[in-house]
């Protein structure tokens, strides 16, 4: 009997699978899948919820939304998949097979060529800004599944009124959207109002809207459980808004109440991480889905959500991102470029099918060669400069290379006991160190026990004497008791180590 053949979806999802995971058998070789500090971090506190001196959801913490800890934390239970940051990784590759389907299912019932769906798919897991973050524990891979998912539901729901599942489970991705990142509370704004638009009925807006309005009530009641306030996420003193009061002071916020200036910012960091070529043709394909009302049209406007949202964070000064041309130079989250990628690939695969049918299918294929030929052209001539993620990133972990290195030293060299880690000073998974046995000055009772009095409560001392006003440093310095109990067993720069006696 005649085994019946893979589907498209199947066929999609298994080689965005294997790209994804040939992605990141190269990440790690170049170990640069924990460039970024905040992957690192991201790994520690999945990890945490069960490896921490008090375990427990709490440990989620407020900075960040959730949903990405908790697909992490099953991965992080694996000792060697949280050290190497190969938990960060599996994620990566879920996500990219999501991605890949959605925008796959999308483009080709919508044009009625599978291959288009292809080119849309493959178009944008091959980017390599984006290939290379979902190789890390970062959150923009996670919440472009869950958004890119979501549209297509919501397509599918468009196209035919009566799937009603359709709309609910556009709506119960939304969710998921909202549990990732603060962007997606913006598209499902636009995604709830579009569907009461359409509909003009509350029932299918509510069914597509009860999803939603869980998650984001679930968050407010955890932020009110454990910190006291449902607003502690936004108004705490590790929320976004404290760092740029933080950055505002020292006059670092230019495009704060600035329109002109954030559209430069954000377009220029779409430009670093998509490429120039595929930015300025996406976004032309985009106006042209627009205006000639292709079929999916509202798909391409929801996936673009990712514009105005930016642009709004910059004006208020709730995001900043630095450019290698400003003044003073930087490369601050360039990724955030890389959420107009489904918007722009999927306008490229509508816009294409359109042509195709005026033109001719040779000549719009061959257009769309030379658009994805130059834009490759360029990535390879321009190298790392050229791939915008991979650059902030590698930027991120050049900054400060010493405590790469006393990463690196620690993870040889530790061998038991508790350790105080100064709050400027990264720690890497790879030093293989318990979260149970790092100390922090906030660390429940052990962190004032150890300032007061280190060679009572903790093995080790991680000193950063840079950080004067870093209350490790403070404790620490001019003190003869402590040089007494413990001996300096790595020095970089002024980055220190030291061990009891």
């Amino acid at each position: 009997m005649r085994r019946p053949a893979w589907g498209p979806t199947v066929q999609v999802g298994l080689v965005a699978f294997g790209i994804s995971a040939l992605a990141q058998g190269v990440a790690q070789r170049l170990d640069i899948v924990h460039a970024f500090w905040d992957a690192q971090a991201h790994l520690d506190i999945a990890r945490r919820l069960h490896d921490a001196t008090t375990p427990g959801l709490q440990m989620l913490g407020t900075v960040w939304l959730p949903i990405p800890h908790l697909l992490l934390f099953p991965f992080t239970l694996v000792d060697a998949w949280w050290w190497s940051g190969l938990a960060g990784g599996l994620v990566g590759m879920l996500a990219t097979t999501g991605l890949a389907i959605a925008l796959h299912d999308l483009v080709a019932r919508r044009t009625g060529r599978q291959g288009w769906g292809w080119f849309a798919a493959l178009l944008a897991i091959l980017t390599p800004s984006y290939l290379y973050l979902q190789t890390t524990a970062m959150t923009e891979p996670v919440l472009l599944a869950f958004l890119t998912g979501a549209v297509a539901l919501l397509d599918r729901w468009l196209a035919d009124r009566a799937q009603g599942r359709a709309l609910l489970g556009a709506g119960i991705l939304t969710a998921l959207a909202v549990g990732s990142r603060y962007d997606g509370w913006f598209f499902a704004a636009c995604a709830g109002l579009t569907v009461l638009a359409v509909a003009r009925d509350l029932r299918p807006a509510l069914r597509f809207a009860w999803p939603v309005a869980v998650m984001a009530l679930a968050w407010l009641a955890y932020n009110a459980a454990y910190f006291g306030d449902p607003l502690e996420f936004q108004r705490g003193v590790w929320s976004a808004q404290a760092q740029q009061q933080a950055l505002a002071a020292q006059g670092l916020l230019p495009d704060r109440g600035n329109l002109p200036g954030a559209v430069a910012s954000y377009l220029g960091a779409a430009g670093l991480t998509l490429g120039w070529v595929t930015l300025g043709v996406g976004m032309l394909a985009i106006l042209f889905v627009a205006m000639h009302r292709l079929s999916g049209t509202a798909a391409v406007l929801l996936m673009a959500s990712a514009l105005p949202f930016n642009l709004l964070a910059l004006v208020l000064g709730q995001s900043v991102i630095s450019l290698p041309w400003d003044e003073p130079p930087g490369v601050a989250n360039l990724r955030y470029g890389v959420m107009l990628l489904p918007a722009v690939v999927t306008a490229l695969a509508l816009a294409g099918a359109a042509l195709a049918e005026r033109w001719g299918r040779r000549g719009t294929l061959l257009a769309m060669a030379v658009v994805v030929a130059v834009q490759a052209g360029l990535t390879v001539a321009g190298g790392v400069p050229a791939i915008g993620a991979l650059r902030e990133g590698l930027a991120i972990r050049d900054g400060d290379p010493a405590q790469m290195r006393a990463s690196r030293w620690l993870a040889t060299h530790w061998d038991r006991g508790r350790i105080l880690v100064a709050p400027a000073v990264n720690i890497s998974p790879r030093t293989r160190i318990p979260l149970k046995d790092r100390v922090y000055p906030w660390t429940w009772q052990l962190g004032e026990a150890a300032l007061a009095n280190p060679a009572e409560a903790v093995d080790w001392v991680v000193v950063d004497w840079r950080a004067t006003s870093d209350p490790v440093a403070q404790a620490m310095a001019d003190r003869p008791a402590f040089r007494q109990r413990f001996a300096r067993v790595f020095a970089d720069r002024e980055l220190e180590i030291w061990r009891r006696r």
